[in-house]
């Protein structure tokens, strides 16, 4: 940079703890120039009788060995407190790093003999074994953090959370606050090693378990055998540590200043606050174009986003986000789910008691629920049906005493006091039309992982169909992201949600509680789907979504008439009615699930719902349709 300088830095390295260099213990260093003068009068300078400096005019290959020996060191650290490693497994993590080192080294054209030297191995020898080295001590910290079980509350933390929640919440979300040398440099290794087609499995093993949180097992694996990288990598899922437990009756609200923290860090980069231009110009316009669409609509967002640059940036996402979550966070009180429970049950036995004969059905793997509830955290999943569903999946859990939720709700599910009263029983508030506002739908996102992260059940209702299937990426991007950060188990529980009849039309404003249960509904609990178990590849993860809905698919349970009307709209609403059960039966047939019934009573029993309620009409050996509306409401629960 400074051209009368040129050629003569000088670049000093090796192994020289400062603890030890201050009580004069015995010391050697590379001291590196282009110059000869240059490092003949640094080497004269230090040189002493414990202090002795080697001159060498490799100033690169000093500068590089003192930088690669650093994520080396973290391993070191790491595996110094992994179960059945010891100084086997360390002596030959220092082996192998060396001949990674030497492969770096070969890029800037290094000699191997000067990473054999003493800024390259002898520093990776000393960092990696010293008990004063930052980067062994960061490693080892890690690896406590990892083996760490997960935190339950002690008597003296559940009589705080009544009075104090977020200094409770804030002892359970402890992390590392600080981060080693190395840390910083393995990601731009693996970059350089990847340009360059370098292998290098121990430094990149590293980095998928810093920074990808795969398991340490691969770390450990790939030292042992750094020829079955790949094969150890595609095997791997991420670390995982039992969920925190107490937290699940803590209001949402005790959780407001970590999901706007954690908000704002999305959209700023967290060292020094750096805002990214061209980032922060794309944002104020996703805003700006969403106030245009939904101008006057909220007053305080508009002043938000008007006022909004990048010289106050910050400051604008802040805002947005606390006025975001102030709408979408639940005020979950325990007394109002029991209360919840006993109103809808009095529904119920009323709507007994006037002949309506409605009835809910729960069936599936309530057992494996249970057994997993203890050590994992439940997130349910349903696909929308009626705007009831979550009443609905809300009475079955509390009957079957499952994990209770904090649960979706759109907000023209009732009036501003009904909605009041839900969020006590813990809903929160999603509107979907919101979410192409990237604020808006980062606040949902970082509240959903908060609450999945902290050991919160919640109750997610997916849509499918038209317009809204872009916008469940939203839940799926929460949890995964949930479990990248807070390392914690997730069992995802698809929840299908089947109706007898039409569920009734759902007015905006005014939600008909007599209506929720004046149906027939039949409620299946399907087997968890372990999050953990789909991280051991990236497209895996990606991929779930589409999992949820098939297993939702399969498992939905089938009213005979659904078959029927499927039939019949393959067949242009028309057919013969003693064509009906062979029909059936091909139908079965193509699909890889159980009914509960044989072809022959499904047409019977179909056909038979369907002539009772007016949807069709049998003469003369034919059948045809009259409500073709409901015809192919029915059938769309069949693909």
């Amino acid at each position: 940079a400074i051209p009368r300088l040129k050629g003569k830095v000088v670049a000093v390295s090796g192994p020289s703890h400062a603890e030890e260099v201050s009580k004069r213990y015995h010391t050697t260093l590379n001291v590196g120039s282009l110059s000869e003068e240059s490092r003949g009068i640094i080497a004269r300078l230090l040189n002493s009788e414990y202090l002795q400096c080697r001159e060498t005019a490799d100033i690169l290959g000093v500068e590089v060995g003192g930088t690669l020996k650093n994520p080396a060191a973290i391993a070191a650290g790491m595996i110094s407190v992994l179960p059945r490693c010891g100084d086997n497994l360390s002596g030959a993590l220092i082996s192998e790093a060396l001949k990674e080192m030497i492969r770096l080294g070969a890029i800037f054209k290094i000699s191997p003999e000067i990473m054999m030297d003493i800024s390259g191995l002898g520093d990776l020898v000393a960092t990696a074994m010293s008990e004063h080295s930052r980067n062994r001590r960061f490693g080892r910290d890690i690896s406590r953090q990892i083996m760490k079980k997960g935190r339950t509350l002690t008597l003296y933390d559940r009589v705080v959370l009544r009075f104090r929640p977020k200094s409770v919440i804030e002892r359970m979300s402890e992390r590392l606050n600080y981060l080693a040398e190395g840390a910083y440099s393995i990601e731009p290794l693996i970059k350089l090693a990847e340009s360059a087609n370098i292998s290098i499995p121990v430094y990149r093993s590293l980095y998928e378990v810093l920074r990808n949180k795969k398991d340490p097992s691969l770390l450990v694996e790939t030292i042992k055998n750094r020829e079955r990288f790949d094969e150890f990598f595609f095997s791997t899922k991420i670390r995982i540590s039992e969920k925190k437990k107490g937290l699940e009756g803590v209001k949402g609200k005790a959780f407001k200043e970590m999901i706007v923290k954690g908000t704002v860090e999305k959209f700023v980069m967290s060292r020094e606050d750096r805002i990214l231009r061209h980032e922060s110009d794309e944002v104020i316009g996703n805003l700006r174009e969403y106030r245009d669409k939904r101008s006057g609509e909220d007053e305080r967002e508009t002043r938000l986003i008007d006022r909004m640059t990048v010289d106050n940036y910050r400051e604008s996402i802040e805002g947005l986000s606390r006025l975001y979550s102030g709408v979408i966070i639940d005020n979950f009180t325990s007394p109002f789910k029991w209360m919840l429970y006993m109103y809808l049950s009095i529904i119920r036995v009323f709507n007994f008691v006037t002949g309506k004969r409605g009835r809910i059905r729960i069936s599936g793997a309530i057992g494996d629920i249970r057994g997993v509830s203890s050590s994992v955290n439940v997130l349910y999943v349903s696909d929308l049906v009626s705007a009831y569903d979550p009443m609905i999946i809300l009475l079955s859990i509390a009957r079957k005493r499952l994990p209770f939720p904090r649960f979706f709700m759109h907000p023209d599910a009732g009036s501003p006091r009904e909605l009041g009263v839900l969020k006590r029983c813990g809903g929160f508030i999603v509107d979907r039309e919101r979410l192409e506002n990237v604020v808006y739908r980062e606040t949902v996102c970082q509240y959903l992982s908060t609450l999945a992260g902290h050991g919160v059940p919640v109750l997610y209702i997916t849509s499918h169909r038209g317009n809204e299937a872009a916008e469940n990426d939203e839940f799926f991007e929460a949890v995964t992201e949930s479990l990248y950060t807070h390392t914690v188990e997730m069992a995802l529980v698809p929840v299908e949600v089947s109706y007898l009849n039409r569920p009734e039309r759902f007015r905006p404003g005014r939600m008909r509680y007599l209506d929720i249960l004046a149906n027939y509904a039949r409620v299946n609990f399907s087997l968890p789907v372990f999050l953990s178990e789909y991280t051991k590849q990236p497209h895996m993860i990606i991929g779930l979504p589409g999992v949820i809905a098939g297993i939702q698919e399969r498992d939905r349970k089938i009213f005979p008439h659904y078959i029927v009307c499927k039939i019949l709209l393959e067949h242009d609403f028309s057919l013969r009615q003693d064509a009906l059960p062979g029909l059936v039966k091909q139908f079965i047939s193509r699909k890889e699930r159980d009914f509960d019934d044989g072809p022959a009573k499904i047409a019977r029993r179909g056909l038979r719902h369907c002539t009772r309620n007016g949807i069709i009409t049998t003469r003369d050996g034919m059948i045809k349709v009259i409500d073709r509306e409901l015809v192919e409401y029915f059938a769309r629960f069949l693909k």
